[in-house]
């Protein structure tokens, strides 16, 4: 696992978080069957250090690490280390194909209903960890660019505070590859308790966040990774959010040639 990690990165963890990367590199399939909790009992840390460590390592969380060295576990176990190098143009083949398997998924009814959901007196949030944060990020600042106040949570806690207070005048978009990311699927309870509009995506049908969300959009997500780490496309999160920003936007101007005439 170590060389799956920047230099920088390994060369910030303090020796504990060493002892503990460690023992998680010695022991990967063990690990998957632990709880955060189990896993901090058996190698005397809190599971603070443990989640300290995940984050330092750009990690979302401890369901992101597991989720890590399955997917390390089984690309050893089908030989992809031997396996050649790709060309550009394969490159670009399997990112496209997994982009076009994503649309042929869209459901176009949701994306409606979402749409016409967003152009309510509605309020509208977003929030996700790691790299599918930022892709929120862009789909937020072009929403601000049409003049539709949004919110986007950088901190945890503040999200779950704000998920607490949310009612059915509130739309939250949801995101993470692996569906498990833990702080993203309790943003999901707390919203969905509250009578929230659940909006998800994931790459992971059968995953927590994936059953949550009154809406749910699949991203295929085939594509090899260049390293070890999660370098996964966010290419069809982002295609999605633009389908469904369109759509806001088209039923918007629509409506608003009505009330002209």
């Amino acid at each position: 696992m170590f060389q799956s990690f920047p230099t920088e990165k390994i060369n910030s963890l303090s020796p504990m978080e060493l002892d503990v990367l460690r023992y998680i590199n010695n022991n990967r399939s063990e690990v998957l069957t632990l709880s955060i909790q189990e896993l901090a009992k058996k190698i005397f840390v809190s599971t603070t250090t443990v989640i300290r460590l995940c984050k330092k390592l750009d990690l979302e969380g401890y369901s992101h690490l597991k989720y890590f060295i399955k997917e390390q576990l089984a690309s050893e176990k089908q030989g992809d280390k031997s396996s050649p190098a790709m060309s550009l143009e394969e490159i670009i083949n399997e990112e496209l194909s997994d982009i076009e398997r994503t649309a042929r998924g869209i459901d176009g009814k949701a994306v409606q209903e979402i749409a016409k959901f967003m152009q309510q007196n509605t309020q509208i949030h977003f929030f996700a960890k790691g790299l599918t944060n930022i892709v929120f990020d862009y789909a937020a600042r072009h929403l601000l660019s049409l003049s539709r106040h949004v919110v986007r949570y950088e901190d945890t806690h503040i999200a779950y505070v704000q998920a607490g207070n949310m009612s059915e005048k509130d739309i939250i978009f949801l995101g993470s590859i692996s569906g498990e990311t833990e702080q993203v699927v309790r943003v999901a309870q707390i919203a969905k308790s509250k009578g929230a509009k659940v909006v998800t995506f994931t790459a992971a049908p059968s995953s927590q966040l994936s059953k949550i969300g009154d809406y749910n959009f699949l991203l295929v997500n085939n594509a090899k990774t260049t390293l070890g780490i999660d370098t996964k496309s966010r290419c069809q999160l982002m295609f999605v959010l633009n389908i469904i920003v369109k759509s806001y936007v088209q039923l918007t101007q629509k409506e608003g040639q009505m009330f002209s005439l």
